[in-house]
């Protein structure tokens, strides 16, 4: 199980069990996966992660400090982290994350403990520190730069090179046309869906690309970074069966540019 099944797993946690409205949880908020909210106010960053990685406490630490990264950027007090199988709830304090619940949810009865992930319990916290983890400002910042070249899309995490189009490399809702994978290889599920995006009539499930996400200027550019994606794969070809090639083909033979090399 992936991370997009966590993430399915603690919104029926949030919701059925916790008692959050739908209008309380706030899905990639600024790179946040969750956040929750109380009347507009921001209570808790939410980091999740694959099933069961947290029986590793470097993947445990690893998450938390994300999180503080998003909470820093919410200015949120509460962190949580969560990857399926343990839910922990910790409180950015100065320099460190004072680790205050950790519990498993693979159980028959909800834990006692789930009380203080609730808008109710987190106001009334436990005292004790379960354990401190040191931070530093370096980390954070370490960790934001890498996370800012990155985009979520549908559950996975793509660099910014796996878009055919940025519009601003800042704003990540100008990241148009995913097609390479998380490793920089061709997806070639999505790839024939970028060109319908950007050329056909019809576009990809009615959406087309307007001037507003796609200016005109910037289309031969993607057009060849998709036309060298379908080199790399072995389709590039003037007599290609694929429909989605033959519309690349055609759209660069107008410009004189089918020589990619």
């Amino acid at each position: 199980m992936n991370e997009r099944d966590v993430r399915a797993v603690l919104e029926r946690l949030l919701s059925d069990v916790l008692g959050y409205e739908p209008d309380q949880i706030d899905r990639e908020p600024d790179h946040a996966d969750f956040l929750l909210l109380y009347r507009g106010v921001k209570l808790m960053v939410i980091e999740t992660k694959d099933w069961d990685v947290f029986h590793k406490q470097e993947a445990l630490d690893a998450a938390l400090l994300q999180a503080c990264t998003y909470a820093e950027r919410h200015r949120v007090q509460y962190i949580a982290a969560f990857d399926g199988v343990r839910l922990v709830l910790g409180e950015r304090a100065g320099n460190e994350i004072r680790l205050k619940i950790e519990l498993c949810i693979d159980e028959d009865e909800p834990h006692e403990n789930l009380f203080f992930f609730s808008h109710y319990g987190l106001s009334k916290l436990p005292k004790d520190v379960m354990r401190a983890l040191p931070i530093s400002p370096n980390e954070v910042a370490a960790v934001d730069m890498n996370l800012s070249e990155y985009k979520t899309h549908h559950g996975v995490k793509l660099h910014y090179s796996c878009f055919a189009y940025i519009g601003d490399l800042r704003a990540k809702s100008t990241w148009k046309m995913p097609y390479r994978n998380e490793d920089g290889s061709v997806d070639t599920r999505r790839i024939d869906k970028a060109v319908n995006y950007l050329f056909s009539p019809g576009g990809y499930r009615g959406a087309t690309a307007r001037e507003s996400s796609v200016p005109q200027a910037a289309q031969p550019e993607v057009a060849r970074k998709l036309a060298i994606a379908y080199q790399e794969i072995g389709k590039w070809e003037a007599d290609s069966a694929s429909k989605s090639v033959q519309t690349l083909w055609n759209y660069l033979s107008s410009r004189g540019e089918t020589q990619l090399n």
